[in-house]
């Protein structure tokens, strides 16, 4: 590691030269973190974002650049940044029932995309070291539109900066970033400066969250919730299907759950051997299904599969689990957070510290509230209802139309979907609604699925074959 130098030319640059070794081949790169001024309407800062960029030394213009951000929203960048597909990665431990510990918690990543495209991390206004410009109010920043353009204007503002306005462009984001990206890549296509979008990736995708949500009378979301029940199930050695590979289980739970099971939610009938089948995927009773009229709640079911053992399944990742809260009054604690939080924000630290320059007194958050004041709603879906922003029942949130718009405009764009099997906040159930319901064009389109949860790539395993699934996605890279 070699450091450079901070450039006083604009507010904080931090400079330095590495090298990692990729499929088996070493690389030279520059890393820079960079302090973003955003400005709003009429010009008014808004607040700072900060990118974490990553640049093969002696790149040229063809080489494609990938735009990273997670979701929340609220959420910096830190899980994909230390997720693997950057050059370090946390080391999160194997073992899945192992006590929390934050020690030894940073490692070179075999699995960077280094050497494919040149990456940008991005941590939106207030999350990460970005901070609000004082007097500003989080309201100015909280809305899936205003998110967007400002995400654009981050894009654009990187590729400015650093001479890539010529180089193909690609957006990955992460549960609600897989929001951000859609709309981002349309806000970026018809701007007054516009960017074309060579591809978009969405792990964990969410677009389709209003139709997939299991609210009452919605038989589609307990559907798409189907496969991933039968996943967690599979893992913990319930359900009757434990002699076969995982990937068979939650194709077969898809099929049932599209035929006989939504035949049945839609008809408000309970034949038995719908009941029974319907056991068989989950690992409930059928009399336990019968009272809940075979509606299954992803978040119930978390409490409900291993109640014989005393255990609560993760809340991101169904293949961890803790012992069930002893009384009401005990504070609630995630099985998966628990053990992956500490070590993402330790290996944080020690990467912005000890290879990135950052001085250890800037306080880094992983994330802030944002959802409890963020306005989901586009000026396309209050326009439809008589110009009211107020949430309505009637409300639209048609989120894919972007992915289509995107899909119709750009001829070689393309669009890649990674899922968790385990899974239970962004399913691979819900992937399967997207791709029936929406009309994309399946060619254009391609798709992974990955033996983790809703963080796919903290498994080493998943992390290996979404690294190759992402690098075919952008193109197997340029010389």
């Amino acid at each position: 590691m070699r450091w450079l130098r901070e450039d006083h030319d604009m507010p904080k640059r931090y400079m330095s030269r590495h090298s990692t070794v990729v499929r088996d081949a070493p690389v030279d790169f520059t890393a820079t973190a960079d302090r973003l001024p955003i400005a709003g309407d009429a010009g008014r800062p808004l607040g700072e974002a900060w990118t974490f960029a990553y640049v093969r030394d002696a790149a040229e213009v063809e080489r494609p650049v990938l735009f990273l951000f997670n979701g929340g929203p609220g959420c910096s960048s830190v899980w994909l940044h230390l997720g693997g597909l950057g050059p370090w990665r946390a080391a999160v431990p194997g073992d899945l029932d192992a006590a929390p510990v934050a020690r030894d918690t940073l490692a070179v990543s075999p699995d960077a995309l280094i050497d494919t495209a040149d990456l940008v991390f991005v941590d939106p206004i207030d999350t990460g070291f970005g901070r609000l410009a004082d007097g500003v109010d989080p309201a100015a920043i909280s809305g899936a539109e205003r998110d967007a353009a400002i995400t654009a204007q981050i894009v654009r503002s990187w590729l400015e900066r650093h001479h890539r306005l010529e180089s193909p462009v690609h957006l990955l984001g992460e549960s609600y970033g897989t929001i951000r990206a859609a709309l981002t890549a349309t806000a970026l296509l018809t701007a007054e400066e516009p960017v074309v979008v060579s591809g978009v990736a969405m792990l964990g995708q969410c677009v389709n969250a209003q139709e997939t949500t299991q609210r009452p009378g919605n038989p589609a979301g307990f559907v798409a919730a189907l496969p991933l029940l039968a996943a967690a199930a599979w893992y913990h050695g319930k359900g009757a299907h434990g002699a076969l590979a995982l990937d068979e289980v939650v194709r077969r739970a898809h099929a049932f759950a599209v035929g006989d099971y939504a035949a049945a939610l839609l008809g408000g009938a309970m034949p038995d051997a719908v009941v029974e089948r319907l056991a068989g995927f989950t690992g409930l009773g059928q009399a336990e299904l019968r009272a809940r009229r075979l509606r299954v709640d992803t978040q119930e079911f978390r409490t409900l599969l291993l109640a014989d053992r005393g255990l609560v399944l993760g809340l991101t990742d169904a293949r961890y689990t803790l012992p069930v809260p002893a009384g009401a009054g005990e504070p609630q604690v995630d099985a998966a957070s628990v053990r992956l939080d500490p070590v993402f924000y330790a290996a944080a630290r020690r990467l912005f510290t000890e290879h990135l320059g950052i001085p250890r007194k800037r306080r880094y958050r992983i994330a802030v509230a944002a959802h409890e004041r963020w306005n989901y709603l586009e000026s396309a879906a209050v326009s439809r209802f008589g110009g009211s922003a107020m949430p309505s029942p009637f409300a639209v949130f048609d989120y894919p139309a972007h992915l289509a718009a995107l899909l119709r405009a750009n001829a070689g764009a393309r669009l890649f979907f990674g899922t968790g099997y385990f899974d239970t906040l962004t399913t691979v159930g819900s992937l399967e609604h997207l791709r029936a319901q929406y009309g994309l064009p399946a060619a254009r389109l391609s798709e992974g699925r990955y033996p983790a949860g809703h963080m796919m790539y903290t498994d080493p395993a998943g992390l290996a074959a979404l690294s190759a699934d992402l690098r075919a996605f952008i193109g197997g890279g340029a010389a």
